[in-house]
């Protein structure tokens, strides 16, 4: 019985700690300016559930600029409290609020809104945004900002086994931005050569994988080289070049195929779409 009693008091204990944690992560906000973040209808490229912010990225970047200048700028982090609403005090005075979701591995540069800019050594994510003019008073106000999505994709599934001595596979594709301009929601004018490196040590077929770039008009078209890597750079292994590569704004283009053996059947275009979630087109290799 005292052993009983101790168990539901620790019980009771616990409880009450793991209550204070969650009031703490909850704690209202602060400020004249509160934003708080939605998703627009978004359909994940990975699943077709809908949900929270949270679902669909690990990293909000919040940066308001003034009169073309950046004036403040703050990330959080899905593992931080109130992940998708923050809490500033700003000046009175208008101001353009630029809302950015990602999880690429580093944040991008954002000191211009239209030209920002991702690095390889990143990597590149499913990218989603929001740009406007947000008036601040001395009074508190609540700014609820939509996120869109800005980035496309290309899905290459790879077929045939992966030998034993592939430890990695590169991306490497151009035709495109990995610029963002928030302000139009389109690609950088620029042609950007974007790549993905990915360990694929021990994987098995069918082997997955996701390159995103922004799209400069609703259409477009990337040409890309797939690498096979043993141990080093040099070391390669095999290779598929895919040329125009037809592209659709927000949409995914999904490639299936044999990158280590000849491939068994017609490797024409075969183009096909999906009724009931129109966001993506399957091609051949």
């Amino acid at each position: 019985m005292l052993m009983l009693v101790a168990m539901i008091g620790l019980s009771a204990c616990e409880k009450a700690v793991l209550d204070e944690q969650q009031q703490e992560e909850k704690k209202p906000l602060e400020g004249n300016v509160i934003i708080r973040t939605s998703m627009y209808n978004i359909v994940p490229f990975e699943t077709r559930a809908v949900q929270s912010v949270a679902d669909f990225s690990n990293t909000l970047q919040f940066i308001l600029y003034k009169d073309g200048t950046k004036v403040k700028g703050i990330t959080q982090k899905k593992s931080e409290g109130n992940y998708g609403q923050i809490g500033l005090t700003l000046e009175p005075g208008t101001y353009q609020l630029l809302v950015l979701a990602h999880s690429s591995s580093g944040n991008p540069t954002v000191s211009n809104p239209t030209q920002i800019k991702f690095e390889n050594s990143d990597g590149f994510s499913d990218t989603f945004y929001y740009y406007g003019n947000i008036e601040v008073t001395k009074e508190q106000a609540t700014y609820d900002v939509t996120l869109e999505r800005a980035t496309s994709m290309v899905r290459v599934i790879i077929l045939d086994e992966i030998p034993s001595n592939v430890q990695r596979i590169r991306l490497y594709y151009v035709g495109e931005s990995g610029v963002f301009n928030a302000v139009t929601g389109w690609g950088g004018t620029i042609n950007s050569e974007q790549s993905i490196l990915f360990d694929v040590t021990g994987k098995t077929a069918p082997l997955t994988l996701s390159a995103y770039t922004f799209l400069r008009n609703e259409t477009g078209s990337l040409n890309m080289t797939i690498t096979a890597y043993g141990s080093n750079s040099s070391d390669v292994i095999a290779t598929k070049q895919l040329n125009n590569i037809p592209m659709k704004n927000h949409m995914v283009t999904e490639y299936r195929g044999n990158l280590f053996a000849p491939p068994t059947t017609d490797t024409s275009f075969n183009l096909t779409a999906e009724t009931s979630w129109e966001v993506y087109q399957q091609l051949t290799f």
